[in-house]
């Protein structure tokens, strides 16, 4: 007897129950359960802290001295800083992760906020500023050395610390700098004068190099599982520190009443652009490349208010760092946008440069002929006849336009758009495109008749159609040496058409002043010539047809179709 075992049978497929839309809503006891789980106390927090400075600062009856109320300002600030961190690492010791990495957050968003204090405090009392400063400064390094050592699990390598010292340094000199170039300023929003010329290095040098600090930084590495440890953290912490940085630099020109204009953003713009690039970790190609494009609209932050030698410096960066781009990381894009970047240089270089070029021309002019040329030679790079047909009417406009002021242009403009389009015909494959020989032959017929019209006409001269069938005929044999084959006779044809065209309206205007009785006694010498040529050649060219030899009809066979005999 065979064993056998009870299967059970398989319970029969049932679909998930779908909700009805009113179950997708959770009452109000949910979403402020998930509110109070982010903990926005600490930034609660954090808000009035500064909205009780910014009140301090202006509320007389607290405080009657405005000295006073700067330094209880300050003593607020780093005494809540000091909790900050050792909250966070309370936390962090009873492994709370979120919360202890809120406050650190909190902590870098108010770490250099003291310094901007220090900047009305300077303008009050220099010894007291100075104070300030080594005070903040030594107390920032201690909160952080507290954090380095107490919070092992915060990512937070060396070379971040490190920027962050350069950083630190950077917001306690600037008040004091600025404080002493604020004592030969005279008036507001002055454009001359060494404290203005240390704003524009504040704005236009040194917050781009403090920006630039970002690619000192380790590359984005997870330490660990926990928040603390997330690979974003030390990029997190250093565009706190450099938003309030830049906080207090706009701080500054506020409080010494300097103009702020968009030319002043425009060089840390830059950085940014091509930090993003450099460092913005991305796994698609194309993403990749779509981040070099940020960089060109960077200088046009400095169009318009005396920005144009700002304009000039990035639009030469651009060009300088889009050509290693393309050089070294193989981007395509990078070659297209330093092109670009070169053309818009041409409207801010001297007017002197491009007059010593081509008289007579403005910068408007040169940036058509620049995105014409770069058309042209996109159109001459691949080997399609429809762009070859738009490349010849591109580049002979753009030679009518240049030079619209010279004699002849027309024709010269003519000869150039059939030129480029006979030489760009030498690359094309005529089995890939039906009818690109037909195109050709009419093309150098074209030139020939144009060549002729142009030697005949007023402006033309015997030497000018051989430049151009010169130039084609030369290039020709060059690329048929060069391909190891012969092919496109029609190319050669019309360059010695063109190149014979001035010899033949020479000899068409000796016949047309030569008296009729001689032209009609050397026509008649020639036609003799010619018939005695036909003779003596006939066997060569001319072929009779065979005879048929019709035999006659025998008598015999002969029958009168009347009586039949």
């Amino acid at each position: 007897m065979n064993d056998q075992t009870d299967v059970q049978p398989a319970a029969p497929a049932t679909a998930p129950a779908v909700p009805p839309p009113g179950a997708l809503s959770h009452p109000l006891s949910w979403w402020l359960r998930k509110l109070f789980a982010c903990n926005p106390f600490y930034l609660v927090s954090a808000a009035l802290l500064l909205f009780s400075c910014y009140r301090i600062s202006v509320d007389a009856p607290l405080l009657s001295r405005e000295s006073a109320r700067l330094l209880f300002n300050f003593s607020a600030v780093q005494i809540y800083e000091v909790l900050l961190v050792f909250v966070a690492v309370f936390l962090a010791r009873r492994r709370l992760w979120y919360d202890a990495t809120l406050l650190v957050g909190l902590e870098n968003l108010l770490v250099f906020i003291p310094f901007i204090l220090v900047s009305q405090a300077a303008l009050i009392d220099v010894p007291m500023a100075q104070a300030m400063c080594a005070a903040g400064a030594t107390v920032a390094v201690l909160r952080f050395g507290t954090l380095k050592r107490y919070f092992a699990l915060l990512n937070l390598p060396g070379r971040l610390l490190f920027v962050g010292a350069i950083l630190l340094a950077a917001n306690v000199a600037l008040p004091l700098v600025f404080r002493h170039f604020g004592e030969t300023k005279i008036g507001v929003h002055i454009e001359s004068g060494p404290a203005y010329e240390m704003n524009e290095s504040t704005w236009l040098l040194i917050l781009p190099a403090l920006l630039a600090l970002a690619n000192l930084l380790p590359r984005p590495q997870a330490v660990g599982t926990l928040l603390p440890q997330h690979r974003w953290l030390p990029a997190g912490i250093f565009s706190l520190w450099l938003l309030v940085t830049g906080v207090h630099v706009w701080g500054l020109d506020y409080v010494y009443q300097f103009e702020f204009r968009s030319e002043l953003f425009a060089p840390a713009a830059w950085v940014l652009a091509w930090t993003a690039f450099l460092r913005f970790p991305v796994r698609s190609a194309r993403l990749k490349s779509g981040l070099l494009a940020p960089a060109i609209l960077a200088p046009w932050l400095a169009v318009g208010g005396g920005g144009h030698r700002t304009f000039l410096v990035l639009c030469a960066l651009n060009i300088a760092a889009y050509s290693v781009a393309r050089l070294l990381a193989r981007q395509r894009l990078a070659g297209h946008l330093a092109y670009a970047s070169g053309l818009m240089l041409l409207p801010v270089l001297p007017e002197t440069w491009l007059q010593s070029v081509a008289p007579g021309t403005d910068p408007a002019a040169w940036v058509l002929a620049g995105l014409a040329g770069y058309v042209v030679f996109w159109t001459a790079w691949l080997d399609n006849p429809k762009l070859a047909v738009l490349g010849s009417v591109i580049f002979g406009s753009v030679i009518a336009v240049m030079f619209q002021d010279r004699a002849g242009v027309a024709h010269w403009a003519v000869q150039s758009g059939l030129v480029f389009f006979l030489l760009h015909s030498l690359r094309w494959n005529d089995a890939a495109y039906p009818g690109a020989r037909g195109i050709r032959h009419l093309a150098g017929l074209a030139w020939g008749l144009a060549s002729l019209a142009w030697a005949h006409s007023a402006t033309g001269r015997f030497w000018m159609p051989l430049i151009p069938g010169a130039l084609v005929l030369g290039t020709y044999y060059a690329s048929m040496i060069c391909q190891g084959k012969w092919r496109h006779f029609t190319v050669p044809a019309a360059a010695l058409l063109a190149m014979l065209s001035g010899p033949a309206n020479a000899f068409w205007a000796a016949l047309d002043a030569a008296p009729v009785g001689l032209l009609a006694l050397v026509g008649s010498f020639l036609f003799l010539g010619f018939g005695t040529l036909a003779a003596l050649t006939r066997d060569l060219w001319h072929q009779p047809a065979p005879r048929t030899i019709v035999s006659p009809t025998p008598i015999a066979a002969y029958r009168d179709p009347v009586s039949g005999h």
